[in-house]
Formats: structure tokens, sequence, C-alpha cells
């Protein structure tokens, strides 16, 4: 079959997700294979393995969707049927907890010591558990009692493929398919096996026969989506890979390849609902790092925050700290903006677009002491910012011959200010004090606010940052007091 054919046939198999059935796709019970398929035995008339092979995949979708009032079912057919060993089997089967199943095939191993099905679940079991020794005995002990039990030979079969056997697997498949040709386990493995080895045609083939026989097989979906995207139909992929989801919300493999593709395709937003699945299922630095550029592109700020912090407790980052504060910050959220920059200037004390969106922060909330600071920190990206808030406080780097001039110079500057400030609080007064000690070269080491009962950002930013750049006389180091009253 050409790939134009497999796009067509993906189309209308796609295109029908929610119900119905795939268009029949020819011969898909073979495929080349070197290996000569085994043979098998005529099997037990007694058992039929096709009704309980098919009951195993309805028992298997249930528990993919957490239908666990299912178990109901097939526990009120076995009390109906007691010594039906099919029944006993299929209940057990339907129970939750591998290792109560388990224990439950185990005895009805002994309850029914001619039958092969329990030894199908012990074996079956086994694979699931990788303890490949005990699995290959569960198998063997279902065919010693049942030469024509091809369900035994399933499980051979998928147990050979994870241990990377493929021609020994595909040998088993095809004789499953001998005994039941619409088996969809085994046309599933065949269509593995074909991906495996580059047969796209032969992979499709399979895999359509799966779905068309069961399309509750979440596998099947996903290799078609795997090989729609391979022949560049992302558009299809997208829906094959949508119904494997819908067969296995629990997926979390299958919700981070559809995100991927979502993501490939610009569709963000389904991108990061996929990915905030995943992350439901299992959080981890990557899927949250995903789901956080999956979020900036859809515009969702909420979700990209609440992803970075998350990204951030588990791998700390100062990058991803800061785009939590900036996203805040944009937000008008102060309080979270100031704690995530703290969380970057812990790690990166100079990092200056921290210390720039800190000095935004502290302007944001009327700290024009600190912002001023944090501004001048941020070097280059905060000049702008700094200049216009320097010229709004009256700055200037004062210098003058002794302190009592000082005291007058810095005085006038922050009259300025205050004068300013009364257009918004005319009823603005009150006293500052501040305290300055100055080192040998006349310096200012420390500035301390003894006294402030004007209680106004900007008139005490004025005084603090005035005589904070002042320099003073020099080799007379010491601590020098400055008192300003305001009256309206």
């Amino acid at each position: 079959m050409r790939l134009t054919a497999i796009v067509a046939a993906a189309v209308s198999i796609a295109g029908c997700a929610g119900s119905g059935t795939p268009a029949p796709r020819g011969s898909r019970a073979s495929t080349p294979s070197t290996v000569r398929a085994a043979p098998v035995s005529r099997a037990d008339p007694s058992t039929d393995y096709v009704s309980v092979s098919r009951a195993m995949t309805e028992i298997d979708a249930a528990e993919r969707q957490g239908e666990l009032a299912d178990e109901l079912r097939w526990a009120q057919a076995a009390e109906r049927a007691p010594q039906d060993p099919a029944a006993q089997f299929l209940a057990v089967a339907a129970q939750p907890g591998v290792e109560d199943r388990w224990n439950g095939f185990r005895d009805l191993s002994l309850q029914f010591p001619r039958s092969a099905l329990p030894w199908v679940g012990m074996a079956r079991t086994y694979v699931t558990w990788r303890t490949w020794d005990q699995a290959e005995r569960a198998v063997a002990g279902a065919l010693q009692r049942d030469a024509g039990c091809w369900l035994a030979i399933r499980i051979r079969a998928e147990m050979e493929e994870a241990r990377g056997k493929p021609e020994a697997a595909e040998a088993d498949y095809q004789a499953v398919l001998r005994a039941d040709p619409r088996n969809p386990e085994a046309h599933f493995g065949l269509g593995r096996l074909a991906r495996a080895r580059g047969d796209l045609d032969g992979a499709h083939e399979h895999a359509a026969a799966a779905l068309e026989e069961a399309r509750t097989l979440p596998g099947a979906w996903a290799l078609l989506g795997d090989i729609a995207q391979e022949i560049g139909e992302p558009a299809v992929a997208v829906d094959f890979w949508k119904g494997a989801i819908a067969q296995a919300p629990g997926d979390r493999n299958a919700r981070i390849a559809l995100a991927r593709l979502l993501s490939s395709q610009g569709q963000h937003a389904a991108a990061a609902e996929q990915w905030q699945a995943a992350v439901d299922l299992k959080e981890d630095p990557e899927s949250l790092a995903a789901l956080a550029d999956a979020a900036r592109a859809a515009g969702d700020g909420a979700t990209e925050q609440h992803a970075l912090e998350r990204l951030a407790r588990l791998k700390p980052s100062a990058d991803q700290w800061k785009r939590v504060a900036a996203i805040r910050l944009a937000a008008r959220d102060y309080p979270a903006a100031e704690r995530a920059y703290r969380r970057v200037l812990e790690v990166k004390p100079r990092d200056e677009d921290a210390n720039l969106g800190m000095g935004r922060v502290h302007l944001a909330r009327g700290d024009t002491v600190k912002a001023i600071e944090a501004l001048r920190a941020a070097g280059a990206p905060g000049r702008d910012d700094l200049a216009a808030l320097e010229k709004r406080l009256n700055l200037e780097r004062l210098s003058r011959p002794d302190v009592n001039a000082l005291q007058r110079a810095v005085q006038t500057q922050v009259d300025k200010t205050y004068r300013a400030r009364l257009a918004d609080v005319p009823t603005l007064s009150g006293r500052l004090r501040v305290r300055v000690t100055v080192d040998g070269g006349g310096a200012a080491t420390l500035v301390e606010v003894l006294e402030d009962s004007v209680h106004d950002n900007d008139v005490r930013a004025c005084a603090y940052w005035n005589l904070r750049d002042a320099t003073y006389p020099p080799e007379k180091p010491g601590r020098y007091s400055f008192a300003f009253a305001f009256r309206r």
C-alpha cells in the first residue's frame, strides 16, 4: 500500500474516532516474515477462547477508564456459574490490584487443575512484572493443560516482543491469528513489530485491523498517530493521538506526545491543556517547564506562573523565579512579585533585570527609598526609570565646605519635594530627623531616619538620598544629625 493510501485510510479512521469502525483494509492478517509461524494445536472445545479474549479486552478497557464498577458485572457472572473456569477467570481478571489478581489466579489453578486459564492469568501478571522466567513457566503450565490455548501463545508473543525477540514474537502472533483471525491484540502486536522494522504499510494495516475489532486499544490509535506524523500528516496525527487519550486518559506518554504535536502546530492553548494533564498525572521538571512554555505562548499567565512556581520548588532556578516575578508584577500583585524577585536576588544579587523589577515593585508600593537603591543596582536597564525618579525626588550630588552649608542645600531640595507633594496631600506636615555616619574620606556610610512624623515616602527619600549621596568635609569622620521641619 502506498503512503498516500495510508493517509486516506488514516483520515477515514480518525474521522470516526468517537464511533463506528474503520473501513476494511483488505488482507491484514499477514506481513512478511522469515520465521515459520508456530502451529496451534486443537484447543479444548469446552473453552471458547475467542469470547474469553474479547472479554479480557473489555476488562482492560474498563480498567484504563477507571470503571471499577465493571468488576461487579464479572463477579455476578461468576456467581451464576461457579463451576465454569472461564467465568471465574474473568471475575478475577476484573479485580483491581495486580497482586490480588495473581493470588486469585493461583487459587483458581488449584480449584480448576485441568484448566489452562489460571496459568494464562498468572503468565500475564508475570509479564506485567517483567519476571520472565516465571512467565515462561506459567505459559508452559497453560500449554501443558491445553496445547491449543492460543491465549497463552499470545502472552508468550508479548513476552518475546518485550525481550527483544521480534521474529519469535511475530511467529506467535501469526499463530494466534490463525486461531482467531480478528484478534485485536495480535494485530496490534504485529503492527508494532512492523513499525519497528520500518514497514509503515504493514504497521498501518495491522493497527487498522486492531481498531476495526476493538476501538478501545489506545496503543493502536497511538501507532497510527505515529505513522501519520512520520508521513507528514500532523492534523491526522492529532486526531489519532486524541483517540489514544480518549481510550486511556491516564496515559501520560500519549498526552505528552499530543502536547508536543499541538505545540508544533501552533495550538498552544490545547498543548497547555495536555501538559497540564500530564503534570497532574506526574509532576516533573521537564513537564512543568513545557507547561510553562505552552501557557506563555498561549497568553495564559496564571497557568504559566503556577507551573514556574512548582518548577522552581522542584528545581530552583533564578530565571524561573524571574519569570514568575514579571508575571506577578504585570498583574500588579506586588507582594508576590517582591517575593519572587527576592528569590532571584538571593542567587544572583547583581542580576540587572531582577533589580529593575524590584525597583519597579518598590516604586509601585510607594517605597521610593528602596526603589532608588534597586534601580541603581539595575545598571543600564534601569537608567531611564532611575533618571525619572531622581528628577521627581530632586536628587543631586551635593558638596559643601561644611555641614551647616550642606544642611541648607539639602533643605532646599527637600522643600521642593515637599511643595510638590502638597498638591496631592495638602495637610502634609511634621518633622524629619536623620543621622549620617561619615568616614574619613567624606563619604556617607550609613543613613538612619531617627524621626519621621511627616510619613511621606517622597519627602523621606529626598532627604535620605541627598544626604547619602552628598560629599562631606574630608578628614572629619563622625556622626552628623540633620533636622527638617514642614508646615503648611
